[in-house]
């Protein structure tokens, strides 16, 4: 068996733009009066987004517990990935992909060939199993995971285990969890916490056997859902499709990051961070629209 542990490249370009070249059609005179079904103009016009359902499955995929004033977790470092259990050369191409990913959803990004991995793709036989034995072995990428937070991430259900370990901190840089005076919060409104939720490092379990049935860019892009984000499977069809129902068994969703899913990451990491969870998602029907609008 081989088994690959990688997480060093330099910054790859984003993909090409695909070019749409438009030949023209001359008419032809036939000599036939010309049917005017034929002659029909069809002019499609902006696609519309409701805000109400777009933020109604933002909420639904979020994994947040407690108040509604806090502050939804995300990267505020730089990322740098790691991938274990695939081969150097499949290794590389989730890795890429995380990266591009990453890059559209407006997050820092470390890209020197020594960077510390700090979001993790780990494939496994059995993803409880191996929950378990690192739970048992004190793993350092279950530092700061309490017991209650343990026995959450063990009620997931799919192939897949997600978690991250965060720390609230003030604007200025300041650890709450420290009690130090001088890591007082000065700004505070209802529109912004003078607080960030950072994630430290961020762990996507997956078990081996999904390879059979998705490419590397379908769990590059699950786990892009996963990782930069406290997210979950959705627990109800919603109206928008998203990778992260990839292994739903009932009703499988599509196999790479969906409109839907940039515009949540995006409107995550737009801005400083600190609005309460009520709002970060609160423009994520427009971001959807300039998406789909876009791929038009």
């Amino acid at each position: 068996m081989t088994a690959g542990l990688t997480h060093l490249r330099p910054l790859g370009a984003l993909a090409a733009a695909l070019a749409l070249t438009v030949q023209p059609v001359m008419a032809q005179d036939t000599g036939n009066d010309p049917d005017p079904a034929e002659n029909e103009i069809i002019v499609e016009g902006e696609i519309s987004v409701d805000q109400r359902n777009a933020r109604q499955q933002a909420r639904d995929v979020t994994n947040a517990r407690g108040s509604t004033t806090q502050v939804l977790a995300r990267f505020n470092d730089e990322i740098c990935p790691g991938v274990w259990g695939l081969s150097p050369e499949n290794a590389q191409l989730v890795i890429d992909r995380i990266y591009d990913n990453a890059e559209r959803a407006g997050a820092q990004l470390e890209a020197t060939e020594d960077c510390r991995a700090n979001l993790w793709v780990i494939f496994v036989n059995d993803p409880r199993e191996t929950f378990q034995q690192m739970r048992d072995d004190d793993a350092f990428l279950l530092d700061g995971i309490n017991i209650w937070q343990r026995r959450r991430i063990l009620e997931q259900e799919g192939p897949a285990l997600a978690w991250q370990t965060t720390l609230m901190r003030t604007e200025g840089g300041g650890d709450r969890s420290l009690g130090d005076p001088s890591n007082q919060v000065y700004s505070m409104s209802r529109l912004d916490t003078g607080m960030t939720n950072d994630i430290e490092i961020s762990v996507v379990l997956i078990d081996r056997s999904v390879l059979a049935d998705v490419d590397a860019f379908a769990v590059a892009d699950y786990a892009t859902m996963r990782a930069l984000a406290q997210t979950r499977p959705p627990r109800e069809e919603g109206e928008f499709d998203t990778v992260l129902a990839l292994f739903d068994e009932d009703a499988p969703g599509p196999n790479r990051l969906s409109a839907f899913d940039i515009s949540y990451l995006r409107s995550l990491y737009r801005g400083r961070g600190t609005g309460p969870s009520t709002r970060a998602h609160s423009g994520i029907d427009r971001l959807m629209e300039d998406e789909l609008n876009r791929e038009q």
